[in-house]
């Protein structure tokens, strides 16, 4: 009778284990997805990154046009039908253009 009660224990203990490992799989592969998932989610955010880059590069040349067609002498309404963008967007573009430095001035020599 011990023998059976040992077998009974035994088989507990391999189901107990097979239970056990079906769920550590699971989890495993739940992990998994989301670190797969997390990979795109960061990949992504870095696309995202140099996109913003690469545009506010884009809009800085946008404004620095617009302003030269304001240099040129187009009024602000002329600058939008040409550019076919409406006066606020026309306002927002010039002020994101950023300023060419001027030369450095030549350092004064004393002649005395």
């Amino acid at each position: 009778m011990a023998t059976k009660q040992t077998g009974k224990k035994i088989d507990a203990r391999e189901r107990a284990r097979l239970a056990r490992t079906r769920v550590d799989q699971v989890r495993a592969e739940r992990d998994n997805k989301i670190e797969a998932t997390l990979a795109e989610f960061f990949t992504a955010g870095d696309e995202r990154e140099a996109l913003i880059v690469q545009l506010a590069a884009l809009e800085n040349t946008m404004g620095n046009t617009v302003t030269s067609l304001f240099d040129l002498g187009e009024s602000a309404s002329r600058v939008a039908d040409l550019t076919a963008l409406p006066p606020k967007e026309v306002k927002r573009i010039r002020a994101l253009a950023t300023a060419t430095p001027a030369a450095p001035a030549l350092p004064q020599t004393s002649t005395s």
